[in-house]
This record gives C-alpha cells, sequence and structure tokens, in this order.
C-alpha cells in the first residue's frame, strides 16, 4: 500500500473519530449549575469528590440566587438549586422560559405531592363547621410571620372575605394584621417578634393581649413555649384552652401517633378527638385524608426552556442532577450538601415533565400565599438615580417581595433624587455623607442607617515607645486612596491643632490609621483616641477614628409617625434578610458587590446591617461638617 493511500487513510479515520468524538461531545453536555458566590467552594469541593467524576457538571457562581437566575435566563447557567420563593420571582422575571423540572423531597414524605400541607384542627365536640364561625373563637398559631400559622390563615381568611383587615392610614402594615386578628379571634397564642424593635414589639403586644392570652408565657408571648411551633399549636388546643389551631399534616401524625412508624413517640393526644376543618364546610377525621386549605412546594431545580426543551434533553438533565444529588448524599462534606439544599434526609424527585414556575406554584395554592400584601395602603417609593441603583432597586424588590418584607418597594429612577421627594414623587432615597447637607436643606430626614462591618472600622495605632509629645506632632500613614481615612487624618489634626483641610499621608509609620482587621499585625500598640488618650487594641469600640458619616435612608420630615415607622421596619426586615448576617443573604446580598466594577451600589459594600441609631459618637453630623473648609469637599463614596 503506498504512502499516499495510507495517509488517506489516516485521515479519513482521523475525521470519523473526531465526528464521532463531536457526536458524543454533542449528546453529553456539560451542564452548569449556578450557586451563589458564597457556596461556590462547596459546589466545588462537592464536584471534586471521586465519586463525582464523570458527571459532566461545573459549578459557576452567581452574585446570588437573584443574578443566578438571570445567568439562566441569559444562558450562562443552566440549572440552579432553589426553593418556591425564588419560583415566584422567576415567574416575575420571565415566566415563559424558566421551567422546573425536578423536587427536592424528604425521605419520610418522598411520595407526597407537597412539602407540607396547612391544615385547620378542631375538636371533634366543637360546634365551629364553617370558615365563618371562626370568628369568636380562641386560635392556636405556629408563630407570627410563619407560613402555616400566620400568612397562610390571613391570606386565605382575607381571600374569602371572612376576615377584614383595616385600611387606616394612621397604623403600621403589620399592626393593621394584629388589629385584625385580634378582632376577629377572642384570644389566641401567637408568638414571636411583632416588630424588629423592642420597644415597638412590647407596645403592640401591650395593645393586642389577647394574642398571647391563651401563651405558656403571655407576658413573654415568644419562643420557647410550649403552646408554639407545629406541635405547640396543637398541643394548645388539645391541653391548652384553644379551640382551633393551625398547623401541618405531618405533626398531626406524629403529635397523635399515626405516623406507622416503629421507633415514632408516644402520641400526646387521643386521635379520635378530633377532626380536620374543611374549607367547604364538612369535617374529617385526622385518621384518615387531610384536607388542607393551602401547601408549601417542595424546594427544587429550575432550568431555563432551551437547557429542557424535549423529553430527551429533559430526561438527560435530570440523570445527570440525581447523580450530583446523589452523591451529594453521601458526601463527608455534609455542611457544603446543604448550602445546595441537600439535607442528610433528602430525596431527589424527577417531574415527569417540566413546568412553569405559575403553575407549579398556582397547583399549591401558594402563589396567593406569597403574594399576601401585608395589609399596604401602598408601596414605599424608594428613588434611585443612576441605572445600576435601578438595577439593584429591582432586584431588592423581587427578593424582598418573595421573602415576605412588606410594604412592597417600588423604585423610581430620576436625575435629582432629593427634588424628587421634596416633590413628593417618592417616599425615600438612599445618600452618602457628601449628600446629608442638601437634603437637610429640603427638610428631609433620615430615619435609617447602614453600619459598617466591625472589622472595616478605622482606628489609629502608634507604638507604646511613642511619647505624648512625640504623639502630638507626628505625621499620619493612611491609605491616600480612601476618603474615609482622610478625613479620620483631618479629625486627628484638627483635635491636635495641626494643618487639617490640606492633610496628606505621610511614608513615616509612627502613627498609622487602618481598619481594625488589621490590628492583629499590631496587636503589641496601642490604640489613639481622638483625644489623644492611649487604650489597648481591644478597645476599638469605644476609641475609634470613625468619622465619616453611614449612607442614611431619608425621608421627608412631614412624613407621619406611622409612615417612619414603617420605613424603619421595613429596613430592618430587609436587613434582617439580605445584611452581611441575613437568614437568606445567598438569596439577594444586600451588601457587597452588586456589579464588578461597580463599588458602592446604594450602600457601601462593607456595610453588614442597617440600625435606625447611630451608636458611634464620632459619626455625626456636626463632628462631620465641622471638618468641611473651602475648596475642599469631601467627595461622594
Amino acid at each position: 500500500m503506498g504512502s499516499a493511500t495510507t495517509t488517506w487513510i489516516l485521515s479519513v479515520a482521523t475525521l470519523l473519530l473526531m465526528l464521532h468524538c463531536s457526536d458524543v461531545a454533542a449528546e453529553e453536555p456539560i451542564y452548569r449549575l449556578c450557586v451563589p458566590q458564597i457556596y461556590f467552594s462547596d459546589c466545588q469541593k462537592l464536584l471534586a469528590d471521586p465519586s463525582e467524576a464523570g458527571i459532566r457538571m461545573e459549578c459557576v457562581s452567581g452574585r446570588d440566587r437573584v443574578d443566578c437566575l438571570e445567568m439562566i435566563e441569559q444562558r450562562k447557567a443552566d440549572v440552579l438549586a432553589s426553593e418556591p420563593e425564588d419560583m415566584y420571582m422567576a415567574y416575575h422575571r420571565k415566566n415563559e422560559d424558566y421551567r422546573v423540572i425536578s423536587e427536592i423531597r424528604t425521605q419520610d414524605d418522598k411520595n407526597a405531592d407537597f412539602r407540607y400541607e396547612g391544615i385547620i384542627l378542631v375538636k371533634k365536640s366543637s360546634p365551629i363547621h364553617t370558615l365563618q364561625e371562626l370568628r369568636g373563637a380562641k386560635s392556636c398559631h405556629t408563630g407570627f410571620g410563619r407560613n402555616v400559622g400566620y400568612r397562610i390563615p390571613i391570606t386565605k381568611l382575607k381571600n374569602t372575605h371572612v376576615l377584614k383587615v383595616s385600611a387606616d392610614p394612621q397604623i403600621s402594615a403589620t399592626e393593621r394584621e394584629l388589629k385584625a386578628l385580634s378582632e376577629f379571634f377572642t384570644q389566641s397564642c401567637l408568638v414571636g417578634n411583632y416588630s424588629a424593635h423592642p420597644d415597638t414589639d412590647r407596645l403592640l403586644k401591650k395593645k393586642y393581649a389577647n394574642l398571647c392570652a391563651l401563651c405558656e408565657k403571655p407576658a413573654q408571648c415568644n419562643y420557647p413555649d410550649i403552646y408554639s411551633g407545629y406541635d405547640g399549636a396543637i398541643r394548645c388546643l388539645d391541653k391548652g384552652s384553644g379551640e382551633v389551631a393551625f398547623s401541618k399534616v405531618q405533626y398531626i401524625k406524629k403529635y397523635f401517633g399515626l405516623t406507622g412508624s416503629a421507633d415514632a413517640p408516644a402520641a400526646e393526644g387521643k386521635a379520635e378527638d378530633f377532626e380536620y376543618l374543611c374549607e367547604d364546610g364538612t369535617r374529617r377525621p385526622i385518621t384518615g385524608p387531610a384536607c388542607s386549605w393551602a401547601q408549601r412546594p417542595w424546594s427544587g431545580y429550575i432550568s431555563n426552556e432551551l437547557a429542557v426543551h424535549g423529553p430527551e434533553k429533559l430526561h438527560q438533565l435530570q440523570a445527570r442532577l440525581e447523580r450530583f444529588f446523589d452523591n451529594g448524599l453521601h458526601a463527608e462534606n455534609k455542611q457544603a450538601a446543604a448550602h445546595l439544599l441537600i439535607q442528610p434526609n433528602a430525596a431527589y424527585h424527577s417531574k415527569p415533565e417540566a413546568i412553569d414556575p405559575k403553575v407549579y406554584l398556582e397547583r399549591a395554592g401558594y402563589k396567593d400565599v406569597i403574594e399576601r400584601d401585608g395589609s399596604a395602603i401602598r408601596k414605599l417609593r424608594l428613588c434611585v438615580q443612576r441605572d445600576t441603583e435601578f438595577s439593584k432597586c429591582q432586584a431588592l424588590h423581587q427578593a424582598a417581595y418573595a421573602r415576605d418584607a412588606r410594604p412592597e418597594i417600588e423604585c423610581v429612577q430620576s436625575t435629582d433624587c432629593i427634588q424628587a421627594l421634596a416633590n413628593s414623587k417618592a417616599d425615600m432615597l438612599i445618600a452618602p455623607a457628601a449628600s446629608y447637607a442638601e437634603a437637610r436643606t429640603q427638610k428631609l430626614l433620615p430615619l435609617v442607617f447602614e453600619q459598617l462591618k466591625t472589622e472595616e472600622m478605622l482606628v489609629a495605632v502608634a507604638p507604646p515607645t511613642l511619647n505624648r509629645d512625640a504623639l502630638q506632632k507626628a505625621p499620619l500613614h493612611y491609605d491616600g486612596n480612601c476618603e474615609r481615612a482622610r478625613l479620620s487624618a483631618a479629625l486627628l489634626n484638627k483635635r491636635r491643632g495641626l494643618e487639617w483641610c490640606n492633610v496628606s499621608p505621610s511614608t513615616e509609620q509612627e502613627v498609622l490609621i487602618v481598619p481594625v482587621k488589621q490590628l492583629e499585625q499590631h496587636k503589641d500598640w496601642q490604640l489613639v483616641c481622638p483625644t489623644l488618650e492611649r487604650r489597648p487594641v481591644t478597645d476599638y469600640t469605644d476609641c475609634n477614628v470613625e468619622v465619616q458619616l453611614p449612607r442614611a435612608i431619608f425621608a421627608r420630615a412631614d412624613t407621619t409617625p406611622v409612615e417612619q415607622e414603617t420605613i424603619k421596619h421595613l429596613s430592618a426586615l430587609i436587613s434582617d434578610r439580605f445584611g452581611a448576617h441575613g437568614k437568606f443573604v445567598d438569596v439577594f446580598a444586600l451588601f457587597g458587590e452588586y456589579q464588578k466594577g461597580e463599588q458602592n451600589v446604594l450602600f457601601d459594600d462593607n456595610a453588614s446591617v442597617l440600625v435606625t441609631e447611630v451608636m458611634n459618637h464620632l459619626q455625626n453630623e456636626h463632628i462631620y461638617n465641622d471638618l468641611q473648609c473651602d475648596g475642599n469637599k469631601i467627595a461622594k463614596l
């Protein structure tokens, strides 16, 4: 055989091999699982596990789940582990494109269509047979703000026109709901924090004391309480003075010993003495099928239409996810798996077909629960100026509404937000330090403030060998690119009687201005307070030079006390849910980098929480304004 023929045969063989490999690659794409940035390393650890070899999946990082939804929409990712509230956000983004493809169930209820079913429980001897007859009853709830014991009852009773919620603008949205429940039920056990502000919480519980009357500790009306939680609400009906309880099916079975499990705890009550109250006015024995009036869907995986177009593509992605999920169940790093919604008792369940998120939520009656309006008279309009700020505001609105933060935020874009508020075209704005003065001239009032992470607070340090005379004249070394540090240097120089208007950093390192996180490098040094007093480096809370005013949420000074309280309440909810240590920081990151190259969008990237009072006495407008001088205006951060 000639060399030319041999070459031709080898070329054909190579081409066929390449085509074959191309076909295999086309048949087996690498699916991209989007995870919030804070859990990206957890995802990588799971995929690095030997059991994951050949699974053909990779982790891609989004800022948070809101960002992951956008990446799926833009085809930068294929799938996201999500909760029903995330599916609701997807439904409101681009509903025709997202698809729920599988569920994350529990081993105990792997054959159940829903994660749990909300039920109404009454005693068999009870005269209550309809929802209308619940008026005047003594009620037992799981807790304030919770799905089964609070959100679902309010939503359903309100939608059936049984519960009337006042539209009184003189009280807050939360109080309107509490007032409605207080007037509907004669006595209740509804524990929890009615407000993020302790004083407001106490006032509300005093005003609507009947909502705490059935609790084990009415004066406390908070966790722990034997009549709170899923089982506690049942116990309140069985062993307390309650006449109706709002709980869920799984706990009915456990409480009355109906699980059928050999190792189940002994029953606390007699099943034959209780019945389910159904929406249609009938009642059912709890030993049989329940009649639930709302269900919570399972968490699951959401994808886009392109990735699951056709049964073959859908089943391929489901099979890949199932293997990844099962391996995650057996992974050594249980915490990493849990961050991706893979709990030890979890079970993967593929849906027979990809489902529209709206349809998925409506089948459970859960869309109405999420859309509970919180009895708000109107939305709170947050004014922003730049496009990036508007984008973040919209993302915050989606996340906050889906996670039950009320009243609803409405994002308003303007070239001048201070004027927009002054002209009543918006209700609130977020202003940096440099805008305080202008906001004050328009009679705007700061109500809520960001608070930096403790480790980012600025302090001054000096070696203990530096005597007081030397300290009085020592040059200051600090980051010249940090406006906060320049302002701190101006404060120290003014207090020392030195030039402060045109202060600039020195290369000499006798007195340093550094963030708290760098104190470990100077643990043998001493803090220098603005009074020039020396303190141990552990005293940074009381001895620091952080003088920059925090960004603040401003409202008009003529807003009513109720409106001001509502803004504070909403801000506290948002901070509690999405702040640096928030329960849902992986859903939406309120602080930190929002987009690459865009710093401090709405809030400082290094903020951690929103507060209604600035605790650092140096961070006040008088000191800040006193440090201003002609020709040296502080730049906006």
